[in-house]
């Protein structure tokens, strides 16, 4: 079940991400607000499957990735609301995208960089903490994850790159629950058939 939850905001954002304008005009701009308001609350779960995922790393690393992560979700979600809920806001009372609200989009731009470069320092930590206590197993689930969090420094959710991000995403924090799941063992692992 963790390992379904882990993978589940990742699943939500591609699939979101695959009905998301590529423009914010007059006749994207309802569905662009929606949608946004939408993902105010699913971009955050990236950040607590995260959080999850570093539960059991060493405390030097664990508290320093959940930092990152909880930047990730502050300044991701400010790129959310400014960009996403308010451009949208303003281009339905505009009739369109204007000049007068390009300093949102800058802003609300240069706060989600900074929180996709939280998403990836923390996706790197929990990848290199995989690899080190599940050893080989570890390989995919770290490879998905930091592919995925790179796609996901400039792609958004925006299809392609950032459909084909979040699936990664969710791949590699799936397998990577799985192989890292509490109460798992060598034994339990050697007896399966």
């Amino acid at each position: 079940m963790r390992t379904l939850l882990i993978a589940l905001p990742g699943l939500l954002l591609a699939g979101i991400g695959l009905t998301h304008p590529h423009h914010l005009d007059a006749t994207t701009a309802q569905w662009w607000r929606d949608m946004h308001i939408i993902l105010a609350v699913v971009f955050p779960l990236l950040g607590a499957a995260q959080w999850v995922l570093l539960a059991d790393t060493p405390k030097l690393v664990r508290y320093p990735a959940r930092i990152a992560a909880f930047g990730y979700v502050v300044f991701y979600g400010a790129l959310d609301a400014l960009a996403g809920i308010g451009g949208g806001a303003l281009a339905m009372a505009n009739g369109g995208r204007s000049p007068a609200d390009a300093p949102i989009f800058k802003i609300g731009n240069q706060l989600g960089t900074v929180g996709a470069w939280c998403f990836f320092a923390a996706s790197v930590a929990i990848a290199v903490c995989a690899l080190i206590n599940s050893k080989v197993k570890a390989i995919p689930g770290a490879v998905f994850l930091v592919f995925g969090s790179y796609l996901f420094l400039s792609s958004h959710i925006y299809w392609p790159k950032g459909v084909l991000a979040c699936t990664c995403l969710a791949i590699g924090m799936a397998a990577t629950s799985y192989v890292s799941a509490p109460g798992r063992s060598v034994i339990e692992d050697s007896t399966r058939t």
